[in-house]
């Protein structure tokens, strides 16, 4: 996160850690690479669970995976985020 640009919004968040597990992670690499705390983080992965964007591999430890509708979400938010930059 840019110190500049403040506080990030709940979309961007999502953004965030749907790109930290991409290709799979725990929860410790989602915390580190999302900039976020545990239970914040706990949060967010909840939500993104109920909108089926996320899911869980129930291995130990567990390791969470992005479904194909959240690649779906983050291809929308790349083209959305095209359409809004200065050209």
């Amino acid at each position: 996160m840019n110190a500049a640009r403040g506080r990030r919004d709940l979309t961007t968040i999502y953004v965030d850690i749907l790109r930290a597990i991409e290709l799979g992670a725990r929860k410790s690499h989602i915390v580190y690479k999302a900039n976020l705390n545990f239970c914040r983080c706990r949060r967010y992965l909840d939500d993104l669970l109920g909108m089926e964007l996320i899911k869980i591999k129930t291995h130990s430890p567990p390791t969470w995976t992005i479904t194909e509708r959240g690649l779906e979400f983050l291809k929308k938010y790349g083209e959305l985020r095209g359409l809004l930059l200065p050209r």
